[in-house]
């Protein structure tokens, strides 16, 4: 069991995030909240992979396949397809972590030291005729990759492991309407009484005149009793904007945001 480490893994919200996951989440992130991106997980390898599990190295010497894997990525998507590409979210705390998939049949792929930071797809690739060891593919945001080789074990070398998180998390839920003329690139929101301990990213995208989008992230359980945060927009024309006014992110279940003469301004509910 690993040992004086925060929440590494856990699945959010995006099942299908295929896109979103070869887009800028900001290079050089010091904030104090959970940091998250998303991957696209792309099986090559000859198998149905049924598992997958992303989880810190060991600060202790512990063994990969004796450590806490976290939750099964796969399970948690909710997603039936076990071959091809599919979305998954990371908590991502430090830059390399181990990934180990669990096949069909029981099978274990094994990789050690894989580095994730600003990573948008991993693609695993092996064929058993072949005779050489499964390899993971690491594609980076800036078009670089990395090979990582790993290890495969048969069925049975690898226990199954009870996630126990060290600290709890809960979810934000509330939906976003953008009322203005402006398509809106990013939202976020900091704490009103602390707004240098950095942003929490709520949305990074398109989201155009007229649409809404749905929020929901995770924080540390201790974050709900901070109940005033600011909002943060930038538009895709360049426009930034910080407001004054401040809001309750746990109690709220919408934010309309408005545009009166290129002023913009929002409304809870």
């Amino acid at each position: 069991m690993m040992k004086q480490l925060l929440i590494f893994i856990s699945l959010i919200i995006l099942t299908l995030m295929l896109l979103v996951g070869c887009e800028d989440n900001t290079g050089d992130d010091t904030r104090q909240y959970i940091d998250t991106i998303g991957v696209v997980f792309t099986n090559n390898a000859d198998d149905i992979i049924n598992e997958l599990y992303v989880f810190p190295i060991s600060i202790d010497g512990t063994p990969i396949l004796e450590q806490d894997m976290g939750p099964d990525l796969i399970k948690n998507t909710g997603s039936t397809r076990r071959i091809g590409s599919y979305g998954v979210t990371i908590e991502l705390q430090y830059s390399s972590y181990n990934v180990m998939a669990r096949g069909r049949q029981k099978d274990i792929y094994v990789f050690g030291n894989v580095p994730l930071s600003n990573v948008c797809e991993a693609v695993l690739n092996f064929d058993r005729e072949s005779g050489k060891r499964p390899s993971l593919t690491i594609i980076h945001r800036d078009g670089t990759t990395d090979i990582v080789a790993g290890d495969y074990l048969v069925p049975g070398d690898a226990p199954n492991h009870t996630h126990v998180p060290l600290r709890n998390t809960v979810t934000v839920q509330f939906t976003v309407n953008n009322n203005t003329n402006s398509e809106v690139v990013f939202i976020s929101m900091r704490e009103a009484d602390d707004p240098d301990k950095g942003e929490v990213e709520l949305f990074i995208g398109t989201l155009g005149a007229s649409e809404a989008v749905a929020i929901n992230y995770r924080l540390f359980e201790e974050d709900m009793e901070i109940t005033d945060w600011l909002l943060v927009i930038k538009t895709a024309d360049g426009i930034s904007k910080q407001f004054e006014n401040k809001f309750n992110p746990w109690e709220i279940t919408q934010i309309d945001l408005t545009e009166t003469d290129g002023e913009f301004s929002f409304l809870t509910s």
